[in-house]
């Protein structure tokens, strides 16, 4: 059941829709540092130092800004938010302002931090885009499924109340693997697994600006038109003997959302149209880079940054700037994104 706190969080998105202002921000991604200690072949925030990442006092000020906007749920994303050595002081910030926390992470430093993790995150993503360590430590560049797996375990024995997510982007290395991967989430206890594509369009992830080209890592991420095919075909599969799975919430998306997967792909090769899906994040949340560029959304360009201006200002008139020049469905970023958050009225994110 919706708290009236929720509802009224939502109309408040859904009147931004109309308004174009920001009437309500409950949902911020927050990236504590720019630094990985995974080496992925669909990301390059492992080139990072963290040099520019913002201070904790610096985090402070946003957490005081955060709590005016009317935030309930901050996400500590990457870059990995465990490789900060004061990520639970950072997080504690948000914490201490009323606001609910969710992590997502590789997984690596999962069983060094449990007890940390425990105490004050209410659901934990980890990254899963290999079922064997050969597969994992090929797309993730590390050696560490057994460090993940050992992880969860750990967590789940002292914190059996946070929910446990699997995320897995796939592409040309693992789209095989894909009833594979459903099946390690469930042997590691995970409660659900969602899919992405892999993104190769934007600047996100480290990337420098611009499109990749077709020798760069990322784009070399893309099927073929042979492998789309039999990309489909697992897919299809998948929807067949997992109804149980899609039945019980232990797979994020619907039959359609995986189908869309290999539309995405499809359209790469010119075999149909880049589709955006539903989304309205830019008047629901905030993407905050570590140092401190602040995102409509994960995947489009920085309004401000707010060493230079305060949040407020930036939701004031950047923010509203942006949304009012935005057409979701022929918006070049739009349709191509690979992972969309819709909030409706009776949304239940926060």
């Amino acid at each position: 059941m919706l708290s009236p706190a929720n509802i009224r969080a939502n109309v408040l998105v859904k009147l931004g829709q109309l308004t174009g202002k920001t009437h309500a921000l409950p949902l911020v991604l927050f990236s504590p540092t720019a630094r990985c200690n995974s080496r992925c072949v669909s990301c390059d925030w492992w080139r990072a130092d963290g040099a520019r990442d913002l201070t904790l006092d610096e985090i402070d000020t946003l957490a005081g800004d955060l709590e005016r906007a009317g935030t309930r749920v901050v996400v500590l994303t990457g870059g990995e938010p465990l490789v900060r050595p004061d990520v639970m002081a950072v997080a504690d910030l948000f914490r201490a302002r009323g606001m609910t926390l969710q992590l997502l992470t590789s997984g690596l430093a999962l069983g060094r931090f449990a007890d940390d993790i425990a105490a004050r995150f209410q659901t934990v993503t980890v990254s899963l885009d290999g079922h064997t360590g050969e597969l994992y430590r090929a797309i993730r560049g590390v050696d560490g499924l057994e460090a993940v797996a050992a992880g969860v375990r750990k967590l789940r024995a002292r914190a059996p109340h946070v929910a446990m997510w699997a995320r897995s982007t796939l592409h040309r290395h693992n789209f095989r693997f894909l009833p594979d991967l459903i099946a390690k989430s469930r042997t590691m206890g995970l409660d659900q697994i969602s899919f992405l594509a892999a993104d190769i369009s934007s600047d996100a992830f480290n990337r420098p600006q611009g499109l990749p080209q077709v020798g760069d890592g990322a784009a070399r991420l893309l099927l073929n038109a042979e492998e789309v095919e039999e990309f489909a075909a697992v897919v299809e599969a998948t929807i067949r003997t997992h109804a149980d799975a899609f039945g019980e919430g232990r797979i994020a998306q619907d039959p359609a959302g995986l189908r869309r997967l290999v539309g995405y792909y499809r359209a790469h090769l010119g075999q149909g149209r880049f589709v955006a899906p539903p989304c309205n994040a830019p008047w629901a949340s905030l993407f905050i880079e570590a140092d401190g560029d602040v995102r409509p959304c994960f995947f489009h360009p920085a309004v401000g940054n707010l060493r230079q201006r305060r949040l407020g200002d930036l939701l004031g008139d950047a923010m509203p700037a942006f949304r009012g020049g935005l057409d979701v469905a022929t918006d070049p970023v739009c349709t191509r994104c690979v992972c969309s958050l819709n909030v409706g009225l009776r949304s239940k994110l926060w």
